[in-house]
């Protein structure tokens, strides 16, 4: 491949390794959501006339939807059946809370939702469906319809979460 072609390939694969940083969530969400927009002004039907051609633009759009198709993968575990949802959410509590512990013996202030003795993981799956992955899913299903059965898990996987705060509540009364 030729230097420039490497280059592209390049950005295009730290682009979409780092669409899943958190810290990017809320600025790809919003430029994706142009794309949205622009495809509903231009009544168009799906995302093929975004990423359509291969002017610099379009370019653009393909990389940014890449980036933004990886950090759907990233958190598409909110949106997969409820056995698979709440093992890997077990997986990433037992991360973070072996992160608190760390942090705690080297007498650092423990990072949010990292100590295992006041994070209440039904609570946080609620907020992290709620504000994160529900909006971000809502989004991209309007460029990529076939994403619907991630949303409909992802409500049962809701609902689950709260039933179990609600049960929880219930027995600290």
């Amino acid at each position: 491949m030729s230097p420039a072609q490497f280059r592209s390939i390049r950005r295009t694969m730290i682009k979409c390794i780092l669409s899943t940083d958190m810290s990017n969530h809320a600025k790809l969400l919003s430029e994706v959501g142009k794309l949205v927009e622009l495809k509903n002004k231009k009544n168009w039907s799906g995302i093929e006339q975004i990423i359509g051609d291969n002017e610099q633009k379009n370019i653009e759009n393909q990389q940014l939807i890449l980036a933004e198709c990886v950090h759907t993968a990233d958190l598409s575990n909110a949106g997969k059946m409820l056995g698979i949802f709440s093992k890997w959410t077990d997986y990433v509590y037992e991360e973070f809370f072996n992160q608190g512990d760390v942090e705690e013996s080297m007498g650092k202030k423990i990072s949010m939702l990292c100590d295992r003795k006041t994070t209440n993981i039904n609570k946080s799956q609620i907020g992290f469906i709620n504000f994160i992955v529900r909006p971000h899913f809502e989004m991209m299903l309007k460029l990529l319809p076939h994403i619907q059965e991630y949303l409909e898990n992802l409500k049962r996987n809701l609902k689950h979460y709260e039933n179990e705060l609600e049960m929880e509540n219930k027995e600290n009364k």
